[in-house]
């Protein structure tokens, strides 16, 4: 049977995600404490406690650990300690944390050039339509699970685009949207999925594991881990190069797309930089509170950065003249009616100087040069 002070830990997490992460920094914790039984953490005392926890911290920052690491560590066990209501001296513990003085690892981008060399190192189409799903979307790894994508999420829009329901049934939700090229691949993947004999309904997920009969997971979807894993492979595979500074390199596998896609949309002076925000599923200030943009809205956005998030130059050659096109079409809209007033307002001069002309010949005059050209 479970223990009650670990059911009340799970209890106040409701991220599964966060739940994964937090119970292993709790085991972390329990490892360096040689603490078998959650419920023995519990029967400590407070200044037992508190030592265990300044050793740990100290150890952690021993290691040359960054601020941040230690910090969510440590967040994980405190979370234990307060839904148990033990007590312990959480400043002393967070005075012990390294300054955070550094410059962070992954700050990076991909370019544009690199995620074209992932495509080329690949023949899988799974592959091939993740990443153009996270340089299109510049969402972060863990949504992909969280809850789990399903095609149900997944929607047609105009211009060969998609729509995806991030973070479905949550406050945190959010629309990503998929460029044409990214559409395409993804349509390719699934068609794929479906030749090899696969029933896909509402429910199946984007990305599946590839072959569910040698896995011995319960799971039949691609788990967030296993996204990373598949990344750093593929940047290996790839021949990315990147420079690791401590335990970080300077180009996140997964995050480097994120860089690029909130890089190109801040850049781009067309698109809204509210909406932008909400498409990095940012919050900031009270917009982030009280701005709701529709999916419309947001799509809208989405489209003035089409052709800076599309990676092939053949694609982005048929973005930028889907571009001029529609640009085509709006200025027609606006000439042709302007040149037919114009023409209704000549006949109206024309009729008025024939009139005039009959009272004094000088408008005649004027009348003969208006129809022999400009003047």
């Amino acid at each position: 049977m479970q223990s009650r002070s670990f059911t009340l830990f799970e209890a106040a997490i409701k991220s599964t995600q966060t739940k994964s992460v937090y119970t292993y920094s709790l085991h972390e914790f329990m490892k360096f404490a040689k603490i078998s039984q959650y419920d023995n953490i519990v029967k400590l005392s407070t200044d037992k406690i508190q030592k265990l926890l300044e050793n740990w911290v100290m150890d952690l920052a021993s290691r040359n650990l960054k601020a941040a690491t230690i910090r969510s560590k440590l967040s994980a066990v405190e979370l234990f300690l307060e839904m148990n209501k033990k007590t312990f001296h959480k400043k002393i513990l967070h005075k012990l944390i390294p300054s955070s003085d550094y410059i962070p690892g992954g700050e990076k981008p991909f370019t544009t050039q690199e995620i074209q060399q992932f495509l080329d190192s690949t023949t899988k189409l799974r592959t091939k339509a993740l990443v153009h799903f996270f340089a299109s979307t510049g969402v972060r790894p863990a949504s992909i699970t969280d809850p789990v994508l399903r095609l149900k999420h997944l929607e047609d829009m105009p211009h060969n685009c998609k729509s995806i329901r991030i973070y479905d049934g949550s406050k945190e939700g959010y629309w990503a949207f998929l460029t044409p090229e990214a559409s395409t691949s993804l349509n390719q993947y699934l068609q794929s999925r479906k030749l090899n004999g696969e029933e896909l309904t509402s429910e199946s997920p984007i990305f599946a594991i590839s072959n569910p009969s040698i896995h011995t997971t319960k799971n039949n979807y691609l788990s967030a881990k296993s996204v990373r894993h598949l990344m750093n492979n593929l940047i290996k595979t790839a021949g990315i190069e990147r420079v690791k500074d401590g335990n970080r390199f300077d180009k996140a596998a997964t995050y480097g797309f994120r860089k690029r896609f909130n890089t190109t949309l801040k850049l781009n002076n067309d698109v809204n930089s509210n909406i932008a925000e909400k498409l990095m599923a940012h919050k900031n200030g009270l917009d982030g509170n009280y701005l709701k943009p529709t999916r419309e809205q947001c799509f809208a956005e989405f489209v003035k950065a089409i052709t800076e998030l599309t990676i092939s130059d053949e694609a982005r050659n048929k973005a930028k003249i889907a571009d001029l096109e529609k640009e085509k079409s709006v200025l027609q809209k606006e000439v042709i009616p302007l040149a037919s007033r114009l023409r209704r307002t000549d006949a109206k001069v024309e009729r008025l100087l024939k009139a005039m002309s009959e009272i004094n010949p000088e408008y005649g005059e004027i009348l003969e040069i208006r129809k022999s050209g400009p003047y």
